[in-house]
């Protein structure tokens, strides 16, 4: 949090867990920038949801300035951390892109009018997408090169995404050029995303982080990154503007830019 803001939503699937993450924003003095902090449901494979919130933010608000990519789901364990059943790689597929790619991009595909609508040249909006070195490119030549294309659309990125899950769930992936990891795709997805939107949207300033392995629920806080470590690029780019000014379609490490 950063002097200045305004209104913060959160959207978290679990309302209690989001009512202790909105505790936590405002007892943090001198951080919160005396933002009011609403939560709001919202699940990435939720589509109704994903409706809801957006009519609430442009009833409410009528513009965005910060779209957070943050939420995501990690098979580092095949049971979660005993939270499911055990689950095959071929079955961790469709699960892992429908969250992290497929629902991250409707969330952003709902939310860009009002992003749209907040722009300025003094005062971009952004969308900040937090990814993963998980994601760092990879696999056969034909893969990377239709994923770094200048040329590349959502359309053929949605295309490109279901064919992993597709091949993953025939156990082929390996043989057709895709890395041995759903999270892995997944990012790089995502990243590809920040890429082509940065291209699409020149108004916006949208890039991708890396927040590092952070000690949090989705890895049983094995992580040796504090969350507060984690999330400070992310903060950089959605509440500042980096030493340079504006940057858009990159991809950030610890408050820098790096190489995909």
């Amino acid at each position: 949090m950063m002097p200045g803001m305004g209104t913060v939503i959160i959207g978290c699937r679990t309302q209690q867990l989001g009512e202790v993450a909105a505790a936590e924003i405002r007892g943090t003095r001198g951080r919160s920038g005396g933002a009011n902090v609403v939560v709001k449901r919202l699940d990435l494979t939720d589509a109704e949801s994903i409706a809801e919130l957006q009519e609430y933010l442009a009833t409410s608000l009528g513009r965005l300035d910060v779209l957070v990519n943050n939420a995501a789901v990690c098979f580092n364990d095949p049971t979660l951390y005993g939270k499911v059943p055990h689950t095959p790689f071929a079955a961790q597929a469709g699960v892992t892109l429908d969250t992290n790619f497929f629902g991250t991009l409707a969330v952003t595909r709902a939310m860009l009018p009002l992003l749209r609508a907040s722009t300025s040249p003094d005062s971009p909006s952004r969308i900040v997408n937090v990814a993963s070195a998980a994601g760092r490119l990879r696999g056969s030549r034909d893969k990377t090169n239709a994923l770094t294309s200048d040329a590349l659309t959502v359309p053929v990125l949605e295309d490109l995404m279901r064919d992993f899950v597709k091949d993953a769930e025939a156990g082929v992936h390996e043989a057709r050029g895709w890395p041995n990891t759903c999270y892995g795709v997944s990012k790089m997805g995502v990243i590809a995303l920040t890429r082509v939107l940065a291209r699409d949207e020149p108004g916006i300033m949208v890039n991708a982080v890396d927040p590092g392995y952070c000690k949090t629920d989705q890895n049983a806080n094995q992580g040796p990154v504090s969350p507060e470590r984690g999330a400070e690029t992310a903060a950089m780019l959605a509440a500042a503007l980096p030493a340079a000014g504006f940057k858009s379609g990159g991809f950030w490490y610890e408050e820098k830019e790096i190489s995909w």
